[in-house]
């Protein structure tokens, strides 16, 4: 069952602490949320303009201390929606007290400032049909209970940056992939456009009966080099990562044979 207005004025004592509860914020169903800051690397600031696409999370001026029988929900307020602002919120298990920290996000196409004390959401309370046997409080994995300072990850920091970790050495890996197979196609296009030079230049020494073989060996050797040059250039630029030391020093040998047998033959 979800409480009403007159059941959330009747159990506010219970719910919120301190002096933040004001009557005038009580909904026919929920109670409006306000901005109490907005955290911004980790300090809270009085005001953020948020751009298209970004994200932060805002502290409430409203602390609560949820009943054993009772379980907040956020919801979404119409004319922040309408808006572009995306707000969303965790459950409030049973017996968790803190300040609520809410991450909004701008999902329009301009900017949107927002300040202390605006009303950015809702909060719902559902009544449980019993009580818990453990409260949130009393579980041992509780990390946002008496959340007065914003935690971020908490104790869970660890375990998701390792996972964060982990996607980012498969991105790279994934990018470093790519590359390869970049590399490997378009060295067999450019070992492709060599061979069909090669081939051509011959054949049209042949056909003109420019069979003389200096001529020829000088063409030959030239167009190797050129094509050498070419094919480094391709694996330099695009699977540097992958070059082998003493393979590239074996290539820089090959293509100065290639340029001292040119100046022998001239």
């Amino acid at each position: 069952m979800i409480l009403v207005d007159k059941n959330i004025k009747n159990r506010h004592d219970e719910i919120f602490c301190g002096n933040c509860y004001d009557e005038k914020y009580v909904n026919a169903v929920s109670y409006d949320l306000h901005i109490s800051g907005i955290v911004e690397n980790n300090n809270i600031v009085p005001s953020y303009v948020l751009r298209p696409g970004e994200v932060v999370f805002v502290k409430t001026v409203e602390e609560i201390h949820m009943p054993n029988d009772l379980m907040g929900r956020i919801g979404e307020k119409n004319s922040r929606m309408r808006q572009g602002l995306y707000v969303a919120g965790p459950h409030y298990y049973p017996g968790h007290k803190t300040y609520l920290y809410l991450r909004v996000q701008n999902i329009s196409s301009g900017t949107i400032k927002i300040k202390e004390n605006d009303s950015i959401a809702q909060i719902f309370f559902e009544e449980l049909c019993e009580v818990p046997e453990k409260t949130y409080d009393q579980q041992s994995n509780a990390s946002f209970n008496n959340e007065d300072e914003y935690l971020g990850l908490a104790k869970y920091k660890d375990e998701y940056e390792e996972r964060m970790n982990n996607l980012k050495d498969a991105g790279q890996n994934l990018d470093e992939k790519i590359n390869h197979i970049y590399a490997n196609i378009l060295t067999l296009m450019g070992i492709f456009v060599s061979v069909f030079s090669l081939i051509m230049v011959n054949f049209t020494n042949i056909t003109q009966n420019n069979i003389n073989g200096k001529y020829i060996a000088t063409v030959n050797i030239s167009l190797g080099i050129v094509i050498s040059l070419f094919l480094g250039l391709i694996l330099l630029l695009v699977n540097h990562k992958e070059i082998n030391k003493s393979a590239f020093f074996l290539y820089i040998a090959g293509i100065l044979v290639l340029i001292g047998l040119l100046a022998w033959i001239i």
